[in-house]
């Protein structure tokens, strides 16, 4: 019995923080699929992927350390790969428990704080193509700024600081995807009409919705994690590279400003979402320890 706690001790020691926020996800998710399965199509093949990448993380703990270069860029990189896979799968998950969406309890909300609805009036108030046109390039570089920095750090060889970081934005990201399972609601993008007139001939613009209309999951807009993530990502550049804080902050406060005037978000999803990342940012080196 002792040998045994012995070697569960030596596994948890050999994983990476952000290995148990992606088990921990996995989890979560998987009770709520084997308790609310009669709401998800092929249940079954979402139980059977999560337990071969639960038993594919937990096999990192018998693999020597460090990894030949190839696969140790692999084992520090998949997280990034993971969420952006579970993201993708979200809309069905959003259903899982209430098969409706929060939408006009959200507008409802907007409507008393706002005396209006912001993601319909931004653009009405600002019609400048030019303006639109760099908030939507700063919506569609949401990818770009969740690599950037954490590019940085690993080409630096500051590998611990990039584990953390890393850890950080897989933990903003979990925490929403499960929000969203919760508190599942569609957006402005769904319930409002879309931007007309001379700022819808827009490249950027075009191409912001094309391809949100081929990768996006519908339901997870509450809280926004385009706007949790991006300054998670902001505010660790502040902390350990002011050089990608300077070439970051134009593009994540323009991506924040984005989500509501493009009408991709309520503003209370981008409220929440920059909360929850100040939030995370204060607790994750406490997190982070604890889980290593």
């Amino acid at each position: 019995m002792n040998g045994l706690l012995e070697q569960l001790l030596s596994i948890s020691l050999n994983l990476l923080p952000f290995d148990w926020i992606i088990i921990f996800y996995l989890t979560i998710t998987g009770v709520l699929i084997i308790l609310f399965h009669k709401n998800l199509t092929r249940w079954h093949t979402y139980l059977l992927l999560w337990a071969i990448l639960t038993l594919s993380i937990l096999s990192f703990s018998f693999l020597p350390n460090p990894l030949p270069f190839p696969f140790q860029v692999l084992r520090d990189w998949y997280p990034i790969a993971t969420i952006l896979a579970f993201y993708w799968r979200m809309e069905p998950l959003t259903q899982l428990i209430f098969q409706d969406y929060f939408d006009d309890r959200i507008i409802q909300w907007e409507a008393e704080l706002f005396k209006g609805q912001p993601s319909i009036y931004l653009s009405k108030y600002f019609p400048c193509l030019l303006f639109s046109e760099f908030l939507h390039f700063c919506y569609l570089s949401f990818y770009g700024i969740v690599i950037f920095l954490i590019t940085v750090l690993y080409l630096q060889g500051r590998r611990e600081i990039f584990y953390e970081v890393v850890f950080a934005e897989v933990f903003t990201f979990t925490l929403c995807f499960i929000w969203h399972i919760f508190m599942p609601v569609v957006g402005p993008r769904y319930k409002f009409e879309k931007i007309k007139g001379h700022l819808a001939d827009g490249f950027i613009h075009k191409l912001t919705h094309f391809v949100l209309s081929r990768g996006s999951s519908k339901g997870t807009a509450f809280p926004s994690s385009h706007a949790a993530v991006t300054v998670i990502v902001l505010l660790n550049a502040l902390r350990y590279d002011l050089i990608s804080f300077t070439l970051l902050f134009p593009l994540c406060s323009g991506l924040i400003l984005g989500t509501v005037y493009g009408r991709f978000h309520y503003a209370i999803d981008t409220i929440l979402g920059i909360v929850l990342a100040c939030t995370i940012f204060l607790i994750t080196p406490v997190v982070y320890q604890l889980l290593l």
